[in-house]
């Protein structure tokens, strides 16, 4: 019988984005998505860091997960996105129900931690960032829709005082030019009618010697 999951996502667009990479591995492992939160062997949280009541919505969600977790001993609590970047040793020291914390660039991991759970009965953590592209070659998962939101780079380079996405998105790096538009030529046969091209400043997009006008100017070109 088929593993189920269930990903709850707070915060940006992006994130949006990234739990339907993370779809996309689950379904590769043979996982099918549960009905409904109680009924998933594994969930998930793909949590922001920006937002203050984003964080505080998922510190709430945790707590339901702990309840869920005390029902149902064997199901599978883990903790992605900027929160697992940023808090992991909070998490780790206070939610110690969580069985698995990855950060934004570590999602490829997931089907081997999951895989190490059904023997180990610590929590893995891996929220290692890269200088580095390290999902372009992974389509997403999208349900049926209008709007298909597709990242074009990751990071942030700025460092300003106020904000906390260079450290918990890591270092400003684009993805191929020619990897973003196979994605978008997807999503138009897949039936979407927008596309809506994501980062933390898309006009710092630089593959090579391609810039974001270069981008735009070969997704224009999608029949």
């Amino acid at each position: 019988m088929n593993k189920t999951y269930f990903i709850d996502t707070y915060g940006c667009q992006m994130n949006v984005a990234d739990s339907e990479l993370v779809e996309s591995l689950l379904l590769r492992e043979g996982y099918t998505k549960a009905p409904q939160i109680d009924q998933a062997d594994a969930i998930f949280v793909n949590t922001c860091a920006i937002r203050e009541h984003a964080e505080e919505k998922v510190h709430s969600q945790l707590g339901r997960y702990d309840l869920i977790k005390q029902e149902k001993p064997e199901t599978i609590i883990g903790v992605l996105g900027c929160m697992a970047q940023s808090l992991k040793h909070d998490l780790l020291e206070n939610r110690p129900y969580v069985d698995i914390i990855l950060g934004p660039d570590s999602y490829r991991k997931l089907p081997e931690l999951l895989n190490r759970k059904k023997v180990d009965t610590k929590s893995l953590v891996d929220t290692t960032l890269s200088r580095f592209e390290v999902y372009d070659d992974l389509f997403p998962s999208r349900e049926n829709g209008v709007n298909a939101w597709i990242s074009i780079m990751r990071g942030c380079d700025k460092f300003c005082t106020f904000c906390i996405v260079p450290f918990t998105r890591g270092r400003e790096r684009s993805r191929p030019l020619q990897g973003i538009v196979d994605e978008a030529t997807q999503a138009v046969h897949d039936g979407f009618s927008e596309i809506t091209l994501l980062g933390q400043n898309v006009n710092s997009y630089r593959n090579e010697d391609r810039e974001f006008h270069h981008l735009l100017a070969e997704i224009a070109q999608i029949p």
